[in-house]
């Protein structure tokens, strides 16, 4: 007699291994060009070569930069699941988060991304909230966008206040999920078959942690039309 359901393993295993093989599997690619851009520095200096040097030593900055960027997400992706995900708030402007996730949104899915953002964000949009976060959030979207949008239009972010709550949406200009796939965009490891037949590199956990980020506010993470998402959040966050 088989039994389907191995009672030896704790509760919580299975999705646990399944993130440490996703991180595996993401975080390989950036550890191996910092390994290959330090040695190649390293030939570099014996050979009195500095200004190469400098270049490759540029670059493991910039994947280092994008291994904490991955690292710390996946973090609070296994603190959204677990429900243990605490912020840190303080007063800080929408303009501002806005223009730093489009930062991390570039150095994380690299440099072939060359789509602009056009901005159209409100005067005086300031709330409470945790500023790591908040820009997590906005950094999966913008993401979301650069991927999977129209290549050859601009990504648009616009920003409106409405009855002490912010609402932030971005657009890609691209034709969106497929009706199958809509229900479980913000599922944990979810990839739709764009990004697999486009050959792109992701853990499926962008949207999940945005709208858990969203959440933790007391606000929510939702898809508006086509890649129309949308991330609404009171002014000050539900917790401190």
């Amino acid at each position: 007699m088989s039994h389907d359901t191995d009672h030896s393993r704790p509760p919580g295993a299975a999705e646990t291994e399944q993130f440490m093989a996703v991180a595996a599997h993401d975080l390989r690619n950036p550890i191996a060009v910092v390994k290959a851009s330090a040695q190649m520095a390293q030939r570099q200096l014996r050979r009195g070569d500095l200004d190469a040097a400098q270049g490759r030593l540029a670059a493991i900055v910039e994947q280092s930069d994008r291994l904490t960027e991955m690292l710390e997400s996946f973090v609070d992706a296994a603190r959204i699941s677990a429900g243990a995900l605490k912020l840190r708030t303080e007063k800080v402007e929408l303009r501002e988060l806005v223009v730093a996730a489009e930062v991390r949104a570039r150095a994380l899915i690299g440099d072939h991304i060359q789509r602009t953002v056009e901005l159209s964000i409100e005067d005086g949009l300031v709330g409470t909230w945790d500023r790591a976060r908040m820009i997590r959030a906005i950094r999966a979207l913008l993401a979301n966008a650069f991927l999977y949008g129209d290549a050859a239009s601009p990504v648009q972010v616009s920003a409106v206040h409405a009855g002490g709550r912010v609402q932030l949406r971005v657009c890609g200009f691209g034709p969106g999920p497929d009706v199958d796939e809509q229900q479980h965009l913000f599922e944990q490891f979810f990839r739709g078959r764009s990004a697999a037949d486009a050959g792109q590199s992701g853990s499926g956990l962008g949207l999940f942690t945005a709208r858990g980020i969203a959440r933790e506010h007391g606000g929510e993470v939702r898809r508006i039309e086509r890649d129309v998402f949308e991330l609404e959040v009171p002014l000050a966050a539900a917790q401190s």
